[in-house]
């Protein structure tokens, strides 16, 4: 009897968790995917991808992710530098062509306790290559009323480019590469 008891309340707490998770898709006019990295090892360029997509599954009461799926289309490549842009889109770097799409598939999310801070490790593929990421996330906030139902967080991280095969060590250009990403997303 205190078996079934017992696991009558596990699920009822499972459910209430679930009932107050919600689906949110990235609003791309308000969300910036973002980089910086080295040139010469004296300045940084930065640059950002403007064609992306993402899905949110988020608890507002708890303020845990509970998924995030996120896909960038690389040819959206944007440094402010056509030239430069058409090099990195070539097989030299991104290979466009044969690789159109990088993906992010958030695996656990880590959250601190006052839930405004945490960390989201997922599995990162560019180019064919999976490798597993920890983004350091910054809890926006939660905007709903009769007009608007959005959160917004901020995810900050680092990748070896080489190791996703986009282009070689260099002198000329790091390694390493600072992500951010700040997302703004609605609730569908």
């Amino acid at each position: 009897m205190k078996k079934l008891l017992f696991s009558a309340v596990a699920c009822s707490f499972l459910l209430v968790g679930a009932a107050n998770a919600k689906d949110y898709a990235v609003d791309p006019t308000h969300t910036n995917v973002g980089f910086k990295i080295k040139h010469l090892q004296i300045s940084n360029v930065r640059g950002s991808f403007d064609d992306f997509e993402g899905k949110i599954d988020f608890d507002p009461e708890t303020k845990e992710l509970k998924k995030f799926e996120a896909i960038v289309k690389v040819a959206s490549i944007n440094t402010k530098n056509e030239g430069r842009d058409d090099h990195l889109r070539n097989p030299d770097y991104f290979e466009v062509e044969k690789y159109p799409e990088m993906k992010f598939v958030m695996k656990e999310f880590v959250k601190e306790d006052d839930g405004e801070e945490g960390v989201v490790k997922g599995d990162l593929t560019i180019k064919d290559v999976t490798l597993p990421v920890e983004f350091e996330y910054d809890f926006g906030g939660v905007i709903k009323n009769e007009k608007v139902d959005k959160i917004g967080f901020t995810l900050e991280g680092e990748i070896d480019r080489t190791k996703f095969n986009v282009g070689e060590e260099s002198i000329g250009i790091g390694s390493e590469v600072d992500i951010t990403i700040e997302v703004e997303a609605d609730a569908i």
